[in-house]
């Protein structure tokens, strides 16, 4: 909401009345729509002569004071600094392709400066990025932008790596609101000419092979303004003469696209001022006849909201200006005509991205040389990747394994480092960090689409010498020759040599394979010991179809992570390699798929539709009880998700008055479950941290908390309650409602961006599966619990690149890859008002933050131990889909879920049971220890030397299984239990907690033993 002065506001103007809220005169408040306050009849003014008269209106503008447009900086994402930063103006063609076509697409994405509450603005924020990046422009032009649409903007990956923006996170020119121009080409130039606070016009040169392209967006003052004609005249006249100025001085007349919202019809005298400067209409142009209104109250319930004529209206346009006849107009379409998928809108009707659809328009660029084909998007030369490099990558040729053979034979007698490496080719080291290596497989992708495979031969030795000893290598000779330096050359100017790289005495570039290392001797010596090597060795021929990123992970072997292909596919009928051997190819999509998911559905981590009918049925049962009890119930977590099983609990909140206790809700809920036919129980948990009551319906167990609306606050929609009075909610009861509004987040952004909704729900099943199988499904013993894998899984889901999202094995193989090699404690974040999250303690080991507001992290119980354990599993995980993906079988697909062999890899675990004098005290006394159980490990790891997993217990009440070992060969005195040790002094303080706990349960009793002993 924002005020202004009495006399700026025009009525009719371009301020509707339905958004006046409230008058005042000074402090005092004389109208007040929402409190129903008049006064203004009442109001006297005086007119004593002590009254100054208003002041004269200004000056009409002179030639000499009227705007001009002045420079304006650009930004582009440095990698390295993890930040926007300001770029240098680009004039040099060379570097750049010269494009075939051009799309460019305009979108007004609706400012919240008035009404928000009714514009659900951070659901359309989420669909109008989505709608974005799926119209795929080369040049984007954006009107009504506030600084928070911008900071969403600048957070998306695909932003981040693909386009230049006219302005950065000091958002200097969308205060209030305001024009963003994007572009997948660097700006020569950028300026803007300022009319108003928010009028103004950006305008960007690209410096194109072929001529410059110039790229303008308006947004012109509309209708509403009652001074409309005066101001839309001088900004359409400042257009014009900055458009005749750029032919001036003799220069040939650029190329000009004027992409924006004009805010006039097809019948406003503007449109033949356009004319007659010579600027075609691409709508009028292409589908003459066809109205193509951008602007529809009949068809669009936002612009119903904002319209103040209820006209329909084409109020945005690109206007091409080409006399040197380059540009020719291809297509033009609108996008974002249709409402949003989930709920509806604050108001009850459909909720669409926008008040205006997005138009886009595609033109055919024209030089005088032959063009080349258009490489696919994106269609830019990739620049390079601008992050630190380091010693645990490498980018290498990998020979076919099946010529191994004699390598390996002279590498195990010879070569010192025959554990760490392959057989390898290197072609950059050091190279960017493995979680960087989604970027840099685009990047290479783009690079390596014009190189060919080739062909190498392994026929002769080499050595290079160092000061304590010397380097035997197999040379590649290469057919064509040359094909391993263009290879190289097309490498490095992706991947630019650095200081780092640069100290490699070898990359000059000199193509070798290692075989080992010889002690310093004179060169003679050395070239007999390689001549007798060479006499019994047999040439090897294999061809080069690929590029292999490599990584080690902590003390671990160099192993490949990801294949690049040469000349922008896979060869048929090509192997690939994989640390585990030759494999297959991958089966297509729908074999893959179906394996799978038979998979899943054996294990019942896949449900029937006449399961989730039954549940559905169950969930409406309880709903009915609680309106009973005079609660509306919110279902979250999985099963709002739809990834619950027939086993699953369902999360739920419910929302009741402040004249409804939370004790008074739970036992009215209690009571109305007993009186149910059939199986039913409940019971009201009231200490624990979220007080909840735990009930069975029809075999469906249901955890439901509460939230109590603040006293005089009428029912509302749950965002709404959080958003107004989230601040006068109890604690619980915010938490509750939160959980909730996560399960909403989450499913906007998965629903509006990446490879979909459905996908991410079968990619969720196989997650939490294996996490189950593998003991890493639980926030309580320091892993990831619901929300934390859901969160993981989504990210990967609006991440991974094309290729990945295509098939659900792709994008299962992708999650894995991802987060085996994430670089924890860096952030895992969904959204751009929670990317803002920075890490504080030492609970942040692995931040996995939440994605509604305030931003917190999921994941705060994982401690030293059971960060190791995830990464460990992450891996073994990442290994066996990518095999799994090779030979597409279930048995391949079932070594996932494979359950861990406690007893084979924990021979020593800490064994806490509890002792009881009833099944319910039991209960009560495990759920102690469990709540505890992450503090025991912490105290556990107190000991640097020692490592502690814990299990999920089989049962409820227990036993709970702590595995520990001590990866010191010397530390076995850590596993000690001798009075006085460290492991003995940790288990008596576990002991004094249960026993002072306050509400410890009579006869309660808690054991600890360590077996074997």
């Amino acid at each position: 909401m924002e005020e202004m002065p009495f006399g700026a506001f025009a009525p009719d103007g371009e301020i509707p009345w339905h958004r006046v809220w409230y008058f005042k005169r000074g402090h005092e408040l004389v109208w007040d729509r929402r409190e129903r306050i008049d006064r203004l009849s009442s109001l006297s003014f005086k007119t004593s002569e002590g009254v100054a008269p208003p002041p004269p209106p200004p000056p009409a503008p002179t030639s000499e004071a009227a705007p001009r447009f002045t420079p304006l900086p650009f930004h582009r994402y440095d990698a390295r600094a993890n930040t926007w930063v300001e770029a240098e103006p680009s004039v040099a063609t060379e570097a750049l392709p010269a494009p075939a076509e051009l799309t460019v697409a305009t979108f007004n994405v609706l400012f919240d400066l008035y009404d928000p509450e009714l514009l659900a603005t951070h659901r359309r924020t989420a669909a109008t990025l989505s709608l974005l990046r799926s119209v795929d422009a080369d040049i984007i032009a954006l009107q009504e932008v506030t600084a928070p649409f911008l900071r969403a903007l600048l957070e998306k990956q695909w932003v981040r790596e693909h386009y230049f923006v006219s302005d950065g996170p000091e958002a200097s020119t969308v205060e209030p609101y305001g024009q963003v121009l994007l572009s997948r080409f660097p700006f020569a130039a950028l300026s803007q000419c300022v009319f108003s606070r928010d009028k103004r016009i950006i305008a960007g040169e690209l410096a194109l092979p072929g001529g410059s392209l110039w790229v303008a967006t308006p947004h012109l003052t509309s209708d509403r303004d009652p001074v409309r004609g005066k101001a839309r005249a001088a900004q359409v006249q400042a257009l014009l003469e900055w458009a005749r100025s750029l032919g001036d001085e003799g220069r040939e007349s650029p190329d000009i696209a004027l992409v924006g919202d004009f805010n006039f019809g097809d019948d406003a005298p503007e449109v033949q001022d356009f004319q007659r400067a010579g600027f075609v209409d691409a709508w009028t142009a292409l589908r003459p006849g066809d109205a193509g209104y951008t602007f529809d109250p009949s068809r669009n319930t936002l612009a119903a909201l904002t319209t103040t004529s209820g006209r329909r209206q084409r109020l945005d346009r690109v206007l091409v200006l080409s006399a040197s006849g380059r540009l020719i107009l291809q297509e033009v379409e609108l996008f974002a005509e249709a409402p949003l998928s989930g709920p509806p809108g604050p108001g009850g009707d459909a909720l669409f991205a926008s008040d205006h659809f997005g138009l886009s328009c595609v033109l055919e660029r024209r030089t005088a040389s032959v063009l080349a084909p258009a490489p696919a998007l994106p269609r830019v030369t990739p620049r390079p990747l601008t992050v630190p490099l380091v010693r645990q990558s490498c980018l290498v040729l990998v020979p076919p394994e099946e010529v191994w053979a004699p390598i390996q034979a002279l590498r195990a007698v010879h070569d010192s480092k025959f554990e760490r490496w392959m057989p390898h080719v290197t072609l950059l080291f050091p190279f960017v960090p493995e979680d960087s290596f989604g970027e840099a497989e685009a990047l290479l992708s783009e690079a390596l689409r014009d190189i060919e495979p080739f062909e190498v031969m392994l026929s002769g030795f080499g050595y290079f010498e160092h000061s304590s000893d010397v380097t035997a290598w197999l040379r590649p000779d290469d057919r064509p020759h040359g094909a391993l330096e263009a290879l190289h050359a097309a490498l490095e100017k992706v991947f630019p040599r650095g200081e780092s790289r640069g100290r490699e005495p070898e990359f000059d570039f000199t193509p070798h394979l290692t075989v080992g290392q010889l002690p310093r001797a004179p060169a003679a010596t050395i070239r007999r010991t390689l001549a007798t090597w060479e006499r019994d060795w047999r040439p090897i021929r294999f061809e080069v179809s690929d590029v292999c990123l490599t990584s080690k992970r902590g003390d671990g072997p160099f192993e490949v992570r990801r294949r690049v292909p040469l000349g922008g596919r896979p060869r048929s009928g090509a192997s690939r390699f994989t640390p585990s051997g030759p494999v297959r190819e991958v089966r297509s999509s729908a074999e893959e798929k179906d394996v799978l998911r038979a998979v899943l559905s054996a294990r019942g981590a896949w449900s029937s539709a006449e399961t989730r009918h039954a549940r559905q049925a169950v969930v409406g049962r309880l709903e009915a009880l609680c309106a009973r009890a005079g609660a509306e119930l919110l279902p979250y977590g999985s099963y709002l998700l739809g990834t619950d099983n027939a086993g699953s609990d369902v999360d739920a909140v419910a929302v009741g008055p402040a004249s409804l206790s939370r004790e008074d809700f739970a036992h009215t809920l209690t009571r109305l479950v007993a009186e149910q036919e059939g199986p039913a129980s409940a019971r009201f948990v009231a200490d624990a941290a979220l007080p909840l009551v735990k009930l069975s319906l029809d075999g469906v167990h249901f955890d439901v908390s509460y939230a109590r609306r603040p006293e005089g606050v009428e029912p509302c929609p749950p965002t709404e309650l959080l958003a107004r009075y989230g601040e006068r909610l109890d604690i619980p009861g915010f938490r509750s409602l939160n959980g909730w509004r996560d399960t909403q987040v989450l499913l906007d952004c998965v629903g509006h961006e990446g490879a979909g909704a459905e996908r991410f729900r079968t990619v969720l099943r196989a997650v939490r599966s294996w996490a189950k199988a593998r003991g890493v499904y639980s926030h309580a013993l320091g892993y990831l619990g619901g929300l934390s894998w859901s969160v993981l899984v989504a990210w990967a889901c609006t991440h991974a690149p094309r290729e990945a999202s295509r098939s659900d094995g792709g994008l299962l193989a992708y999650f894995f890859e991802t987060f085996s090699a994430w670089q924890w404690p860096r952030p895992v974040t969904l959204t751009g008002e929670t990317a803002g999250y920075r890490t504080s303690d030492r609970r942040d080991l692995m931040p996995v933050v939440a994605p509604a507001l305030p931003p917190r992290n999921t994941a705060r119980n994982v401690s030293r131990s059971t960060l190791q354990v995830l990464r460990d599993e992450l891996s073994r995980a990442c290994e066996v889909v990518r095999r799994a993906r090779a030979e597409g079988t279930e048995a391949a697909w079932a070594a996932l879920f494979e359950p861990v062999d406690l007893e084979r890899e924990f021979p020593v675990r800490l064994r806490v049971s509890v002792e009881a004098p009833s099944p319910e005290t039991r209960e009560r006394a495990a759920g102690w220890v469990l709540g505890h159980l992450t503090a025991l490990v912490y105290r556990l790891e107190a000991d640097r030397g020692l490592f502690a997993r814990p299990f999920p217990n089989a049962a409820p009440e227990g036993p709970f299984l702590i595995g520990l070992a001590t990866r010191d060969p010397g530390g076995h005195e850590a596993l000690s239990v001798r009075p006085g040790s460290p492991l003995a002094r940790t288990m008596d303080e576990f002991r004094a907690s249960f026993q002072e706990w306050s509400h410890r349960p009579a006869g309660a009793a808690l054991s600890l033993e360590l077996a074997p002993r």
